[in-house]
């Protein structure tokens, strides 16, 4: 397990699912903003550099967070590929389908995200990287022959569980494609609601 010394320069931002929990840290030197994002996809971990990072297994992941939104960006070396922001009295809830081009192998992007009630330049920021070309190809093949069966989902979430292949297995729960059944709407009702650990 990694220990972050908790220094007044850093943002700790609970970025997680109910079976894991990441921090997001600011830059060096950036203000101490308050901003606590629950993210259930894409699965976050931290890296070497103790900088919240999203390992994708799918080119086009699902964004799932259980705060209400305010705002969400991604962003490319600096640059704003895509945005959307709530609407007045109307905030953003429930899974984003990945807008843009699916992620290639290695490709990175920064997901900013901004809860209801926090400041305009308070974001949680995560590091979504593309996962080795294998793997991505071998999710990719996966998630395109589970076709429209409930069971089939199903039997697939369960194995890559089993496997502790928690990214994977929630890409698959929240996939933008997966059927809708009693069971499977179920355990995405459950996770949901189970949300983030505490800090």
């Amino acid at each position: 397990m990694v220990s972050i010394p908790l220094l007044p320069a850093v943002r700790r931002t609970c970025l997680a699912i109910g079976l894991g929990l990441a921090l997001a840290l600011l830059p060096p030197g950036a203000r101490l903003l308050a901003a606590t994002v629950c993210v259930l996809t894409p699965r976050l971990a931290l890296n070497a550099r103790a900088e919240a990072v999203a390992a994708v297994p799918v080119g086009a992941p699902t964004i799932l967070s259980t705060e209400s939104l305010e705002e969400v960006r991604i962003e490319r070396a600096g640059e704003l590929l895509w945005q959307q922001r709530a609407l007045p009295g109307e905030p953003i809830e429930g899974p984003i389908a990945w807008p843009l081009a699916p992620i290639r192998p290695g490709q990175q992007f920064q997901l900013l995200l901004r809860p209801v009630g926090v400041r305009r330049d308070d974001f949680a920021i995560i590091l979504l990287e593309g996962d080795p070309a294998e793997r991505m190809e071998r999710a990719q093949r996966e998630l395109d022959g589970l076709g429209r069966d409930p069971l089939a989902w199903w039997a697939s979430i369960q194995r890559t569980f089993d496997r502790g292949d928690l990214s994977l297995g929630l890409a698959l729960l929240y996939a933008i494609e997966g059927p809708a059944s009693p069971r499977l709407d179920n355990l995405r009702r459950a996770v949901f609601q189970a949300g983030c650990g505490a800090p």
